[in-house]
């Protein structure tokens, strides 16, 4: 199961993530942000990075993840925060609950996309948000060449599972395109408000998509 994956590799994504200040679309998903207004998710929190953010900036945050390592990471870098484990698909919250659900790089590891974005539409009030950050899907669908500062891109049309190395593990990334994200979340009731396509370290490429919606 990944999630035993994300726990055997927790201490090296925790040094990962807490290496240095380079996260290079915050500035992105902060634009996306809607005030703060009664209780925020941040599903797929990992070690609660944004989530210890989102609490700054005067959110009613809570993470949830699916692996208990970082989940204890999390509690152990904020013990006044609020952490739990729980899945995507079954969030351990009420109907129409919150007024922000923030997932920032998590739907990439969700096999079943439907069935978590509809969790999401779930806990989410009529007329609240969702701020999705997502590896750019024509990032994720070929190969950079450094020296010639190039994207060759090859079977974006072609969903699949790939291999991403965490330790002595792997976690998968599921490979979909912009419009399989977007029909699953029209689907399941969201409407699209703004976007944000956020280029890698060149300028030239897009390597993140950052997605606002806003639930019907």
């Amino acid at each position: 199961m990944e999630a035993e994956a994300w726990n055997a590799g927790a201490a090296e994504w925790v040094e990962r993530v807490r290496a240095g200040a380079d996260h290079p679309h915050d500035a992105s998903i902060l634009e996306l942000l809607p005030r703060p207004e009664g209780p925020t998710l941040d599903v797929g929190c990992g070690e609660g990075r944004l989530t210890r953010l989102l609490a700054s900036l005067g959110y009613d945050a809570v993470g949830y993840d699916r692996s208990s390592s970082l989940v204890e990471e999390a509690r152990r870098a904020d013990p006044e925060g609020r952490y739990e484990v729980a899945e995507i698909e079954a969030l351990p919250v009420a109907d129409r609950a919150a007024r922000l659900v923030l997932c920032v790089n998590v739907l990439m590891h969700v096999e079943r996309l439907e069935a978590a974005v509809h969790e999401l539409a779930r806990v989410l009030a009529p007329g609240a948000t969702a701020v999705v950050g997502l590896l750019h899907p024509v990032a994720v669908a070929g190969s950079y060449d450094e020296e010639a500062d190039e994207l060759r891109v090859h079977g974006y049309f072609e969903q699949h599972a790939h291999g991403v190395p965490l330790g002595e593990h792997h976690v998968f990334h599921q490979h979909r395109t912009i419009e399989q994200y977007l029909r699953a979340f029209l689907g399941a009731g969201f409407a699209l408000t703004d976007l944000r396509e956020v280029p890698g370290r060149s300028g030239r490429a897009p390597l993140y998509l950052d997605l606002r919606l806003t639930r019907r």
